[in-house]
């Protein structure tokens, strides 16, 4: 009886010790998910900038890009537009021809961790929280999955870094895939459309993609 007692008592004490940390667990766990929750949820919009040219000096060239899904363990989708136009003047005239003209699908992961809560200057890069993952050009996603995997369709790989408070992506070329490589930018910096009449969604598609997108609606 005494020994049956002793080991209860036992039971009991590891219990009372180990209880607190399995809730402070369970807490910090329930609260990761509903954070990266409400960050994956702000993540999808549509993104733009100006990109390095590729082939032409003095060409113009932009990208508008569209999150289009997110889940809650940092997996979104999207596509964007790509496009680059040289500028010639010929005698009295102004011409302009279409050097790239593409639309890519992607598919993507971000990692949520996180952050300290405290004070940040949304426009100080260094004071921002920042997420790191991949972003994966595709030639599409309704693939026979029964007899394919998603890495057979993957054209491009990038590197992305979000700086959440400035509402930034920063990419960064990895690899291209296939032998036959995209006409893409090495590095670029997208900015996150908010609605403002002068931010670089509105000047990147006046003057680049002429008002005529196909990944903004």
């Amino acid at each position: 009886m005494c020994f049956s007692a002793l080991k209860l008592e036992d039971i009991a004490n590891l219990i009372s010790v180990f209880t607190p940390i399995i809730l402070l667990l369970w807490f910090y766990y329930s609260q990761k998910q509903a954070l990266a929750k409400i960050y994956f949820d702000r993540l999808s919009g549509i993104y733009a900038g100006f990109v390095s040219n590729i082939h032409e000096r003095g060409s113009s060239a932009a990208i508008i890009l569209n999150i289009r899904e997110t889940d809650g363990n940092g997996f979104f989708t999207g596509d964007f537009d790509h496009r680059e136009i040289g500028r010639h003047i010929g005698g009295d005239n102004f011409n302009t021809s279409m050097l790239i003209d593409g639309v890519y699908t992607f598919t993507g992961k971000l990692n949520f961790e996180i952050w300290r809560d405290k004070t940040r200057n949304p426009y100080k890069p260094k004071e921002n929280r920042i997420y790191k993952g991949n972003l994966f050009l595709v030639d599409r996603l309704d693939f026979q999955f029964d007899n394919y995997n998603l890495e057979d369709y993957v054209r491009a790989e990038y590197e992305v870094i979000h700086l959440r408070d400035m509402q930034t992506l920063k990419f960064k070329l990895l690899k291209n895939h296939r032998a036959n490589s995209l006409d893409l930018p090495e590095t670029f910096i997208l900015y996150k459309k908010i609605g403002f009449t002068f931010e670089p969604y509105e000047f990147v598609k006046t003057t680049v993609f002429g008002n005529n997108t196909r990944v903004d609606t």
